[in-house]
């Protein structure tokens, strides 16, 4: 069963996200905040992990760039409720940062739950992909050192 973390400060969004991913037979782990999502990235394998970009204290960005420090294979997935920033208004685009940090997919809120289903599914199977990849160049690897 792939295992998804969702990291978002606010409970409700939590909340659906575990009910729908649960119903279509994820393991789901919820974090309120960057800090709390970053140890249980450091214990627990994941398949995915969604992030949220607007949190007090640690925000998206800064849990992204924590995530990639401990484990740089584990895709993610980055929301929020504010949409991509013209940058001619000088906000800038967080979740295009988001995107250029690595992120598998970048969703406003509120978005479809079809597109949220599609980019977690898409990030489990990049990370399988990772993984059967490095077991593969391990196995290559093992066997090329018991033939010299």
């Amino acid at each position: 069963m792939p295992t998804v973390l969702i990291i978002d400060d606010d409970q409700a969004t939590r909340t659906a996200l575990e009910m729908l991913l649960k119903k279509k037979k994820f393991g789901v782990f919820l974090a309120p905040d960057g800090p709390t999502g970053i140890r249980l990235v450091g214990s627990v394998s994941f398949d995915a992990v969604v992030i949220d970009m607007f949190m007090p204290g640690m925000d998206g960005l800064a849990t992204i760039r924590e995530l990639i420090k401990i484990d740089s294979t584990v895709p993610f997935i980055a929301i929020s409720g504010y949409a991509f920033t013209d940058r001619r208004q000088g906000a800038p685009d967080f979740l295009g940062m988001a995107i250029k940090l690595g992120a598998t997919a970048a969703l406003q809120k509120p978005f479809d739950i079809l597109d949220l289903l599609e980019a977690v599914d898409h990030a489990v199977n990049v990370r399988q992909r990772l993984l059967t990849g490095a077991q593969q160049h391990n196995s290559d690897s093992s066997s090329v050192r018991k033939a010299s």
